[in-house]
């Protein structure tokens, strides 16, 4: 009996998604993120880049980490002067983390590499392609948090 329409998508999207990232996460790895930092350590700057200060808990649920390991994350870019942490002087049990100079320098680093990596890689598509692709993330990036927004 032919499996459904359905059934075989979402096979070749789980497929596609597997390939995608361990090409993207081995790409971060080897030609993107510099010298002392890690796959997960460069997640963490680009997110702390885009939000500025965030507390361990919001920092953690961005990253979708349990708090242990976002924890020896944040220790570890703290001991390189990326990051530091600071407590709220209204609240001293909320700890935020927020980069540093040097941690700014180094994401602008980090970023200019990687858009560098993603103009050569669209570059091979035409204008329509990079458009369909973009908005076919957008859309799927969009159910997925619909879909966690309600579980």
């Amino acid at each position: 009996m032919p499996r459904p329409a359905l059934e075989k998508q979402a096979e070749e999207l789980d497929h596609l998604l597997t390939e995608l990232i361990k090409r993207y996460q081995f790409r971060d790895r080897n030609q993107i993120c510099c010298g002392d930092v890690t796959v997960s350590q460069c997640y963490v700057l680009k997110e702390l880049g885009r939000e500025g200060s965030l507390d361990m808990g919001r920092l953690a649920e961005r990253m979708s980490l349990k708090a242990s390991s976002l924890t020896r994350v944040v220790d570890q870019i703290e001991k390189k002067g990326y990051a530091a942490r600071r407590r709220l002087a209204a609240d001293r049990r909320v700890c935020c983390v927020e980069l540093t100079p040097r941690g700014r320098d180094l994401l602008r680093r980090l970023e200019s590499m990687i858009r560098r990596s993603e103009r050569e890689v669209l570059s091979k598509l035409s204008a329509a392609e990079r458009e369909g692709l973009l908005n076919g993330l957008r859309r799927l990036d969009a159910a997925l948090r619909e879909r966690d927004a309600s579980g």
